[in-house]
């Protein structure tokens, strides 16, 4: 597949809001249990390891550079609405199976009110910015459970077997990165503050065509995504 978003500079810090906590919360990164495409076929995120190849939606197979593990919720007592994950049902993205995505993590949908707003027929929005519509809604989070974060060389889009696909940071210090002079891969998430019109557009779009049999997307991305691993 080639490139289908438009690059923006290190100076948007399109991923470093994405990728913050916020107190005790982690608000991004896999869930343990998701399976994402690999080289060697399907492979659950926590059985991944660095130098394992990725399948990306811009770049193909892309080595993996390094990886954190953090547990979901390390607060005392139950974790604060606003840090929930989200339940995302079957089909309501798109998405072939139902998931568990964390607040921030970034989803790709393809919307046409993008296209006509950006020239580009993908989006990318925070799982949040979601919530209440198709059934996706915030689910109550087991302290236990780990969220693996896979970054690479570049800010890359993975391939899950739910058939969504969900960003991944580039490797290495923001600092460092920012006065880099390699070209470099960096996708922008929409935001409330600068994207609000163009987020309740796409929320519309997915409501229509979920009343309608499901979401364009994610079965055929897990279909594409077959096709290239073992």
């Amino acid at each position: 597949m080639g490139t289908m978003f438009h690059r923006r500079t290190r100076t948007d810090d399109a991923l470093q809001a994405a990728l913050a906590s916020e107190g005790d919360a982690t608000m991004s990164g896999l869930i343990e249990g998701t399976r994402v495409a690999t080289a060697l076929g399907w492979q659950r995120v926590e059985h991944v390891s660095v130098g394992d190849r990725v399948l990306t939606f811009d770049n193909g197979l892309q080595p993996v550079r390094s990886l954190r593990s953090v547990r979901l919720w390390e607060g005392q007592g139950r974790c604060p609405r606003s840090a929930r994950p989200l339940f995302v049902p079957e089909g309501a993205i798109g998405n072939a199976d139902a998931m568990v995505v964390l607040p921030r993590q970034g989803l790709m949908v393809e919307s046409d009110a993008a296209e006509a707003m950006t020239g580009d027929p993908f989006a990318l929005v925070r799982a949040e910015a979601l919530d209440g519509i198709c059934g996706i809604r915030r689910v109550d989070a087991a302290g236990s459970l780990d969220v693996h974060l896979l970054q690479f060389d570049e800010d890359e889009i993975v391939f899950t077997a739910h058939g969504a696909l969900c960003v991944c940071a580039a490797a290495g210090d923001m600092l460092e990165r920012l006065f880099d002079a390699a070209p470099v891969t960096e996708y922008r998430l929409l935001s409330d503050q600068t994207d609000g019109h163009l987020i309740s557009r796409i929320r519309q779009e997915i409501t229509a065509a979920h009343a309608d049999g499901g979401a364009r997307t994610g079965a055929a991305h897990a279909t594409y995504a077959e096709t290239r691993v073992a």
